[in-house]
């Protein structure tokens, strides 16, 4: 969070760690399709938001957490993750949950100053 609502040299250290936290969940992923073997489990559904809020984070700041060059087993996930009919189901609109995030992002930024 602090990635999304931080600026300048701030934002970077929040970014910094939040990339090496990503390293840590996608190490969670060698071997595997997701996060508990080759079917979706209770971990994958607590934390597929985090792919949702990386997309988020990119969309309005322009900071890219997660990739397939530099995290391939987590995009990979987050991709089947997302692919899933049932996730796909319930999860909102992607224009509603990015209507949400940038105003999200223009109260925490607006705290801050």
């Amino acid at each position: 969070m602090a990635a999304f609502s931080k600026k300048g040299e701030e934002q970077e250290r929040a970014v910094k760690e939040a990339c090496e936290n990503l390293k840590i969940l996608e190490s969670g992923l060698e071997g595997k399709r997701f996060i508990g073997g080759e079917t979706i489990g209770f971990v994958d559904i607590a934390a597929g938001w985090i792919g949702c809020w990386a997309q988020m984070t990119e969309e309005i700041i322009g900071i890219k957490l997660i990739d397939a060059e530099t995290m391939p087993l987590l995009d990979s996930w987050f991709q089947d993750f997302l692919g899933i009919p049932l996730i796909k189901e319930c999860m909102r609109p992607q224009d509603k949950l990015l209507e949400h995030s940038k105003e999200l992002h223009k109260i925490l930024t607006a705290a801050l100053t």
